[in-house]
């Protein structure tokens, strides 16, 4: 096992092959995770999954904004230095994923095998998300400063192809072929990554202290001057509010009478096409407008994609039809496209305060953060409309979300940026 580096003075040119790396491996690791998220859940239900299976299956997710513990061991260490510090482990992982996706493909029925398939799944969240430590820590050292604008768009943009495919193109291949022609595809297109894995070679750097990878310096990243209320306060705000919008949407539509399938391709394929050009143009955004205005542009979006959204959960005609249809598309592409765009600016700061001879942990630690309070926003928002409905629900969660990009607009490091 080898020892993490610290960078060169020399930045690495930036050619179109990290960028395909980058793309391949952030779109492939949503599309597992959009598959067992939103594809399985709706296969095993359709198959008869009682719901409390369904919700330990989702506990799983919870992986993700705790593997911040794991990532200083990826900092320090490397299976295998000749190959790369980082590509060595993606060499490994990539394959891993590929692989519990092919175990769930030799299950002829989901539902008779579900004990293994909640194993394969819990196997395959594991290693996406370390694969993610990974693919974090080469955009930063990969990515020249002013090249993190676009790095962002492209990290954002690339988790919505995955939802499209996992989410939408796996269920839409489940109808017609079954489960084994669904799962076989979602492999398929998992290790499509390792194309440019293999081409990818990381450059050489010099050694740093022993002590870089150990658990003590997991936090290091917060030292950073404005870091504690970047990351604490400003960040956890914006999604707190959108997680808890788009928490509201499924719910709120089948209370409003659509039919479950179209909520789905609304929710997994309608609104991720306007997010995906929302990260690409947001990238773009940042670096002519700045980032600070690129936020407040996101939760002008977002503020109005919510109100979009205020009739049809306040409407009491069952089904749905003619301008509620319309309001709901328009307001669940705003709530998801406005927080795309917010995230850009958000993690192009996290990739330019995150240090290089600690790029796993820091931009883990910072994402995780970022996670976690999506994770309560999202759990507040329908407790919230449980208790005093969706209209309030909708208005607090939109007050949030605009507070916090406040907060991010008028924080030094968005100054610090430009």
């Amino acid at each position: 096992m080898s020892t993490l580096t610290a960078p060169e003075t020399t930045p690495a040119r930036t050619d179109r092959g990290f960028w395909l790396l980058l793309w391949g491996l952030y779109t492939t690791q949503f599309i597992g995770a959009s598959f067992l998220n939103t594809g399985l859940v709706g296969i095993l239900r359709d198959g008869g999954t009682d719901l409390g299976t369904l919700g330990v299956l989702q506990l799983l997710a919870l992986v993700w904004p705790v593997k911040f513990l794991w990532a200083p061991l990826l900092d320090r260490w490397s299976p295998g230095r000749s190959r790369g510090h980082y590509r060595s482990w993606l060499l490994i992982l990539q394959p891993l994923m590929v692989l519990s996706l092919l175990g769930m493909a030799l299950l002829s029925d989901p539902q008779r095998g579900l004990g293994v398939v909640v194993v394969l799944a819990a196997a395959f969240v594991l290693f996406s998300a370390t694969q993610d430590i990974a693919a974090d820590a080469l955009s930063v050292r990969g990515l020249e400063r002013e090249q993190h604008d676009l790095g962002a768009g492209v990290q954002v943009g690339a988790s919505y192809i995955g939802t499209v495919v996992g989410g939408g193109l796996a269920l839409l291949i489940y109808d017609a072929w079954g489960w084994r022609a669904a799962v076989v595809t979602l492999a398929l297109c998992t290790a499509v990554a390792m194309v440019p894995v293999l081409r990818h070679r990381e450059r050489e750097v010099a050694p740093v202290a022993p002590a870089a990878g150990r658990l003590s310096t997991m936090f290091g990243v917060l030292s950073v001057p404005g870091a504690v209320r970047w990351a604490l306060v400003a960040v956890p705000l914006v999604a707190l509010g959108s997680a808890a919008l788009w928490s509201l949407v499924t719910p709120a539509l089948v209370d409003a009478g659509w039919s479950l399938g179209f909520i789905g391709t609304v929710t997994s394929v309608i609104a991720a096409v306007p997010a995906l050009g929302a990260a690409l143009l947001g990238g773009r955004l940042c670096r002519r407008v700045g980032r600070g205005t690129t936020l407040l542009l996101g939760a002008g979006i977002q503020l109005l994609g919510g109100l979009c959204l205020v009739p049809v959960v306040w409407s009491d005609a069952p089904g749905a039809h003619g301008t509620q249809v319309l309001l709901g598309i328009v307001g669940a592409c705003g709530v998801l496209a406005g927080y795309t765009v917010m995230n850009t600016g958000i993690y192009a700061v996290n990739l330019d305060i995150s240090r290089p001879g600690h790029a796993g942990a820091d931009f883990t630690l910072l994402s995780s953060i970022s996670m976690l309070g999506g994770t309560i926003g999202a759990s507040a928002g329908l407790f919230l409309a449980s208790a005093a409905g969706y209209g309030v629900a909708l208005l607090v969660g939109l007050v949030v979300a605009v507070a916090g990009a406040v907060a991010c607009r008028s924080h030094p490091l968005l100054a610090r940026a430009r």
